[in-house]
């Protein structure tokens, strides 16, 4: 499996730099691939409010993208947030997002690079991060900046892509990840090994969901 990994990173052969340029070329058309009636119809709109509803106190989000997460923050239990991403691009849909919605906290944005927070240690009391790591170049170096910044006792919130339990359906993913990587899932490697990757960056998994047979999970975890 980690052969397959290394692969589909080969075959996307990006930069940080090269990865935003990507990506603001994607920032106008997302909302259309990511979110909307099929993600409801899938489940992951319902995984992604499910993740928002834990957070609460100072909270950061990796990855934000266009926002698609911002309409579930609840501005009685978040003290403050600030939302990160690599791309320019998204950030400035992100921006637009958060000026329609009035019910919401005040939103602080920032270009950064998820393996490289300019945050001090323990500046959160949850950190988030909803379908970004399969695109992430350095996705454990970016859970360690994500444990780093989260305050002893906080929560580290995912819901990601990961490599399926379900026999068949994981060695698909490993045979099929490289071309998906490179022409079908905006760089997304869909058979990382998420439970792995926690274990490494030292976060332990306090509260699991999986839909669609393991292929999409959500993941609460606490700094170890």
């Amino acid at each position: 499996v980690l052969a397959g990994h290394a692969s589909s990173r080969r075959a996307l052969a990006l930069s940080s730099g090269e990865l935003a340029t990507q990506y603001d070329r994607y920032a106008s058309s997302y909302d259309a691939l990511d979110g909307g009636a099929a993600a409801d119809a899938l489940g992951l709109n319902e995984l992604r409010a499910g993740a928002i509803a834990r957070c609460s106190g100072r909270v950061l989000e990796v990855g934000v993208g266009t926002g698609l997460n911002l309409q579930y923050y609840d501005r009685t239990r978040v003290q403050t947030l600030t939302a990160v991403d690599l791309s320019e691009g998204m950030l400035r849909e992100a921006e637009r997002a958060s000026a329609q919605l009035s019910a919401m906290p005040q939103v602080r944005f920032a270009q950064m690079d998820a393996a490289q927070l300019s945050f001090a240690d323990s500046s959160f009391d949850a950190v988030v991060d909803t379908f970004s790591l399969c695109v992430m170049l350095e996705p454990e170096a970016a859970l360690r900046e994500m444990r780093r910044v989260c305050a002893p006792g906080g929560r580290v919130l995912l819901v990601e892509h990961t490599r399926s339990a379900v026999g068949a359906l994981g060695v698909y993913q490993d045979l099929t990840a490289p071309a998906a990587a490179a022409f079908l899932g905006k760089g997304c490697v869909y058979n990382q090994d998420v439970p792995a990757l926690l274990r490494r960056a030292g976060l332990r998994v306090v509260r699991k969901r999986e839909a669609l047979f393991g292929l999409v999970c959500f993941f609460e975890t606490t700094p170890t």
